[in-house]
């Protein structure tokens, strides 16, 4: 019986060493997958973007410039409004 107990008692403790190391494996893989596919949706928004700008580069600074204007010219009549009301 007491050889019975032992062999189980060393089965169970190898059986959870394994399951840990197997867990972390994959705890890691995930988390190594996670990295990987940020990283490349990084890159290809960048790529995107870089090539929008290239395509249409100057009607877009064009816009955003008519655009920061005219929100810059509301800020400074908003402020004044607050300011003096």
């Amino acid at each position: 019986m007491k050889l019975l107990k032992i062999s189980i008692t060393k089965t169970i403790k190898f059986s959870l060493i394994i399951s840990l190391i197997l867990v972390f494996l994959f705890t890691i893989k995930g988390l190594l997958l996670q990295f990987l596919g940020a990283a490349l949706l990084i890159v290809v928004a960048i790529i995107c973007i870089l090539l929008f700008f290239t395509i249409f580069g100057p009607i877009i600074l064009g816009v955003l410039a008519i655009g920061g204007a005219i929100l810059g010219f509301f800020l400074i009549i908003g402020i004044i409004g607050w300011f003096f009301m």
